[in-house]
């Protein structure tokens, strides 16, 4: 998630778009700061309509001169104003508007109830002598202040140069022609947090460590035989052959070793990315893609079966272009940083955890309940009864007949003892059947996701033995792969922090502890992700059925119905 400064959402936005030939400014004015701008326009504005936008040209020099761009000697460049219309706002809104900030406790920011806007396209020409240097200006009152709100971003040939941010004075931009990458402006508080073509994550978590990387196609080209240059387009065709030289290079490059003892994945995957206006977007289907824009995104994973004292990455992969990579090493305890370089090639992280316990499945106690087999209950039945012979009858007869109730209970204990046996639930505490449903049902998710940490679909398979039948196990261990597991960009699993809001929708518990019903709940999930902190609430509703077996509260069945984000 990229953080919202509210300059997304500001009353006017302003997008700069350098090209070969010149700069193409799409401006988004509200309404009512037209004036601001230049007065001119509001005559023009009397034919435009939202349903048949009127569309205008005119030659440089006459109107928008609040908004300049010059070059470094403040000669302004000359434009022409190739459309004006009405539209509607573009939606660059965060999905959380409205809500608290839980870093910095203010309110996120919300674009204006009024979502129309006057729409001008802009051109201003370099009039064939590219500029290594340019100054964009904003409009200013009488008193020097900004006379408007203006967000602003800034793209050079589709490289995103800064992230959302107010225009409120003169700012500088420096162009690199031969790398839109490395374009830049002056105040560095105004480029893109992406500043670095390679960078390096390693994760530790319960069951695996991944070694995540991501690198510029351009940055990667070397080191699979490619040649890529500034405004190469990458076809399906091109691109499956860098993931697959990619992931092939990757798999040995830059070995990970465990406490010492080096260590090959057990998977390794990959996908593209983009850098546009809203962060890294993991690619979709198989478009054509810009090389200045495109990353490739690789995974390696390690599985584990605890924390190791320590893991190392030995980063080999120098040249012109990557002269030093950022490191991130996550844990629970938070994010460490570091850099390889050639002279300091590895990098460690070590296990610094004082208080820390490996998640384990357990089985769930029938707490709630006081658990009497029916076996018991036969033979108190019969030894009362042998009690009441006892008074009525001679005391041969007594002898007989205790002897017989003795021998029933015998039997009736060996019948109904070991699996097969059928509980009576009582329940103690004050607590009602629906409150121990609850309850059990709340354990038996918290421990399902812990198996769901898992790696590999036969361990997390055997992970769930303590709480699942054996005859269900393949079906819960399908269930839990297929619709509780949470996905995040690039096909990780993320890992469940709470399990919370429990509560039956449908069905009860009967006296002997089984329950089959309609249930819903509510999960907090979290995943680290090429250096993105994943965060998503899940609400769940499902088709459950569990029961006690030997003083344990053991699943049958789950069916997921529907899970749904309710921030989405």
């Amino acid at each position: 998630m990229i953080p919202y400064s509210g300059a997304e959402v500001a009353r006017n936005i302003a997008v700069f778009r350098i090209e070969d030939e010149g700069v193409r400014l799409e401006l988004e004015i509200y309404p009512e700061d037209l004036a601001e701008f230049d007065r001119a326009f509001q005559v023009r504005l009397a034919s435009a309509s939202l349903t048949t936008p009127a569309k205008f040209h005119q030659s440089s020099g006459e109107g928008l001169e609040s908004v300049r761009i010059a070059r470094a000697d403040g000669k302004p460049l000359p434009f022409d104003l190739v459309t004006l219309e009405r539209r509607q706002r573009i939606d660059r809104a965060s999905p959380f508007s409205g809500m608290t900030d839980p870093l910095t406790g203010k309110p996120i920011p919300s674009p204006p109830e009024n979502p129309d806007v006057i729409f001008l396209e802009v051109f201003y020409s370099f009039e064939g002598a590219r500029p290594d240097t340019l100054i964009l200006s904003s409009p200013y009152a009488e008193d020097g202040s900004p006379a408007a709100s203006i967000g602003f971003m800034v793209f050079d040939r589709s490289v995103p140069v800064s992230r959302f941010s107010f225009l409120n004075t003169d700012t500088q931009l420096t162009i690199d022609w031969t790398d839109p990458w490395f374009s830049a402006f002056t105040n560095p508080n105004l480029n893109r947090s992406a500043k670095d073509g390679t960078s390096s994550f390693l994760y530790v978590a319960p069951r695996e460590l991944r070694h995540e990387i991501l690198i510029r196609v351009r940055d990667l080209a070397p080191w699979i035989g490619q040649e890529i240059t500034t405004g190469s387009r990458l076809d399906p065709a091109l691109q499956s052959r860098i993931l697959t030289a990619a992931l092939k290079e990757f798999k040995d490059r830059n070995p990970l070793s465990i406490s010492g003892e080096a260590i090959v994945p057990a998977a390794t995957r990959g996908t593209f990315l983009t850098l546009g206006e809203r962060g890294f977007q993991v690619v979709e289907g198989a478009p054509t893609l810009m090389a200045d824009t495109t990353f490739v995104g690789v995974i390696l994973t390690y599985p584990i079966s605890e924390l190791p004292a320590t893991a190392s990455i030995n980063w080999d992969m120098f040249d012109d272009a990557i002269r030093k990579v950022p490191m991130t090493l996550t844990d629970i305890a938070g994010p460490f940083f570091a850099w390889a370089s050639p002279g300091e090639p590895v990098v460690t992280w070590t296990n610094h955890l004082k208080r820390y316990d490996d998640p384990e499945v357990a089985p769930v106690q029938a707490a709630g309940m006081f658990v009497i087999p029916v076996w018991a209950v036969l033979a108190v039945v019969l030894l009362a009864g042998a009690g009441g012979v006892a008074f009525l009858s001679s005391r041969k007869l007594i002898g007989v007949g205790v002897v017989a109730l003795s021998t029933m209970s015998l039997f009736a204990g060996i019948a109904f003892s070991g699996k097969n046996a059928i509980p009576v639930l009582i329940p103690i505490s004050g607590q009602s059947y629906t409150q121990i449903a609850t309850g059990a049902l709340s354990r038996l998710l918290t421990n399902t996701y812990v198996a769901a940490l898992e790696v590999f679909p036969e361990e997390r398979k055997k992970a769930l033995e303590p709480i699942v039948f054996d005859a269900s196990l393949t079906d819960v261990a399908a269930e839990l792969e297929t619709s509780l597991t949470i996905r995040v960009p690039g096909g990780g699993r993320a890992q469940i922090t709470d399990v919370s809001d429990v509560a039956i929708v449908q069905g009860e518990m009967t006296g002997r502890g089984r329950f089959e019903g309609v249930v819903q709940w509510r999960v907090d999930a979290r995943a680290g992700h090429w250096g993105h902190d994943h965060r998503r609430l899940v609400e769940y509703r499902a088709r459950v059925e569990f029961r006690p077996d030997r003083g344990n509260w053991l699943l049958s069945a789950i069916t997921v119905l529907e899970a749904r984000s309710p921030d989405v």
